[in-house]
């Protein structure tokens, strides 16, 4: 008998999920909610560090974040943090930094949503 394989939202970068989870739904389940659980604590220190004006700490949790974008699927994401983390290093003025980092929060925030959806799946799974 074949079991049948879960399909992750078209949004989300399959190729590298099914990569890191094969056929293990169960950790798939776990990091999405964990990511689901931090998302909303790690973007308001975010947003406190860019608008405090630290440009290096801001950096950080940038940093900090990256890795688990691409653990939920987001790994275009993933590449856009890596930018911002880099333009941090070269920006005199946090504000230099406005555009692409109102384009990676308003990205991300877009697929919260699809993040939940698809752990709800996978919790049913």
């Amino acid at each position: 008998m074949q079991e049948n394989k879960f399909v992750f939202n078209s949004k989300l970068d399959s190729d590298f999920l099914f990569s890191i989870y094969e056929d293990d739904t169960e950790h798939a389940e776990t990091v999405f909610e964990q990511f689901l659980l931090s998302i909303g604590a790690q973007l308001a220190e975010i947003e406190d560090s860019y608008t405090s004006g630290d440009t290096e700490f801001f950096r950080k949790k940038i940093h900090k974040l990256k890795p688990v974008l691409s653990f939920v699927g987001l790994t275009g994401l993933t590449g856009k943090a890596e930018v911002l983390e880099k333009k941090c290093l070269e920006a005199s003025d946090i504000r230099n930094l406005s555009e692409l980092y109102t384009e990676f929060k308003n990205e991300l925030k877009e697929m919260i949503p699809i993040i939940e959806d698809d752990f709800l799946k996978l919790k049913a799974n």
